[in-house]
């Protein structure tokens, strides 16, 4: 196999520092892995929080929308020591069951809050056709 010299060999620029802020950005709560659902039986948001453990989470409801803060002190990581935090706030649609807030976290981080909907229900309507100064069919 024919080797080619070091001046034609591409060289990689890998930059570890840029690497671990990547990685950083990528675990915050706002990732890809973040989704919120409006269906016609029930609301649903999803967020990746697996930098929390169940006790560093807290869900709420103030004021109509539904609060999620995740906060944990300082911990030792890989290359020293990092606290996190992060608050959302999700308003909630119209025909919601607020009594009935349902929130799991998954064993891989992922944090599911369930709202079940009233189901629309669209009826029929007839609107009667007023005639009005209607006069008889004369003869022909």
């Amino acid at each position: 196999m024919l080797e080619l010299p070091a001046l034609y060999k591409p060289k990689v620029f890998v930059d570890d520092a840029l690497l671990q802020s990547l990685d950083w950005i990528e675990s915050f709560p706002w990732s890809e892995e973040n989704t919120v659902r409006t269906d016609r039986d029930r609301y649903e948001i999803c967020l990746q929080v697996k930098h929390y453990g169940p006790e560093e989470i807290s869900v709420k409801v103030v004021g109509g929308c539904i609060v999620v803060e995740g906060k944990h002190e300082e911990k030792k990581d890989d290359v020293g020591y990092v606290s996190r935090q992060f608050l959302r706030r999700y308003p909630i649609p119209e025909g919601c069951f607020m009594d009935k807030i349902n929130s799991r976290l998954s064993s891989d981080g992922l944090l599911f809050i369930t709202v079940p909907r009233k189901p629309v229900v669209k009826n029929d309507t007839v609107i009667p056709v007023k005639h009005e100064g209607s006069k008889s069919k004369s003869k022909l």
